[in-house]
């Protein structure tokens, strides 16, 4: 990281939730989107423990279209080679209807598959570039907090004031300021 990406970018380690409750908040209240705010915790947060909206997933809309998308190319796959060999069979299809089913299913499952993780990695910012470009989810010198039992609150994007003040009221209540 540059240090001007630094200087905009603050990092405290906690020990209680109710510390970093307070710190979102303020900033919050100061004008920072919540997307600009990260909170790294050794174990799921219950809903509404912090005042940060719920992220909505869309694993399951890429699932569904994952497995449509399968299942009409395996389907169009079957169907076509039936109809690309003309063999002489008095009448009767190359490929019978239930292995055309078969490898329509297995098209379905393989589609649905597929999209869900590379969906799963997309959200998880677990692909290359996406967390670098994005701000969030890169490696912090302060993750070895998060291992020992600890919250890391990390909020980038921010102004000179911005950072400041949040480095200031970080420092009441935190471990380790960054």
């Amino acid at each position: 990281m540059t240090a001007a990406a630094e200087r905009h970018l603050v990092e405290a380690a906690y020990e209680r939730v109710e510390d970093v409750r307070a710190v979102v908040e303020a900033a919050l209240e100061s004008g920072v989107a919540a997307s600009q705010v990260e909170v790294r915790s050794p174990a799921p947060l219950e809903e509404g423990e912090l005042p940060l909206p719920k992220l909505k997933s869309r694993v399951l809309l890429f699932a569904l279209s994952g497995a449509v998308l399968g299942g009409l190319t395996a389907f169009g796959l079957a169907a076509g080679t039936a109809l690309a060999y003309p063999l002489p069979t008095g009448g009767m299809s190359i490929v019978a209807g239930p292995p055309i089913g078969v490898v329509t299913y297995e098209g379905t499952a393989l589609g649905l598959i597929i999209m869900t993780v590379l969906r799963v990695l997309w959200e998880g910012g677990l692909l290359p570039g996406r967390a670098i470009r994005s701000g969030r989810g890169r490696a912090s010198d302060l993750d070895h907090h998060v291992a020992n039992g600890r919250l890391l609150l990390r909020v980038h994007g921010l102004s000179e004031e911005q950072a400041g003040r949040l480095r200031d009221l970080s420092r009441a209540s935190a471990v380790e300021v960054g």
